[in-house]
């Protein structure tokens, strides 16, 4: 059981931050200019995108109006790449 929470939640941080970064890339920012609209620093984005960190319902809520959507919408498209 422990070893399917781990696959599950080490493939959870690589859908979020390979959608974010797909995102962020076709809305032609970087991350220093996306996490200055979320209120955060670059290293932390590139955490994201390197599925090294999780962000909070707040960070993606923060995420998914940066990039003009709703939160449902970017869970829907976090889901499509896990």
């Amino acid at each position: 059981m422990l070893l399917l929470i781990f696959f599950y939640n080490e493939h959870m941080n690589e859908a979020v931050g390979k959608t974010i970064c797909k995102l962020r890339k076709q809305r032609g920012l970087s991350q220093e200019q996306l996490a200055e609209i979320i209120d955060s620093h670059q290293v932390y984005v590139s955490e994201i995108e390197k599925g090294k960190k999780l962000p909070s319902l707040t960070v993606l809520l923060k995420i998914a109006c940066a990039f003009d959507m709703s939160l449902s919408e970017l869970a829907a498209r976090i889901e499509e790449n896990l």
